[in-house]
């Protein structure tokens, strides 16, 4: 399970719990929150691999993926 359905499992498993708990409504809604923003960051965020095959490990600058050249191969995960 990857990070951003971990969060919205534990958003809902909190808003479930404020509706069984009306005395403690809005503590359980706060952490219903507080899981949904962790999910709204873990979607945000991309992972970028990038493999050179000229056999240098040398960094170089980032470029745009419309601008690999064709000998680089580009894995996009999110």
């Amino acid at each position: 399970m990857d990070r951003r359905t971990a969060c919205l499992h534990q958003a809902n498993a909190f808003r479930e719990k404020a509706l069984a708990d009306p005395e403690h409504h809005d503590q359980w809604i706060d952490e219903a929150i507080k899981w949904l923003e962790q999910a709204m960051e873990a979607s945000c965020h991309a992972v970028i691999t990038m493999e050179a095959d000229d056999g240098s490990d040398a960094p170089e600058p980032a470029p745009t993926v419309g601008a690999m050249a064709p000998h680089r191969r580009v894995i996009i995960r999110q």
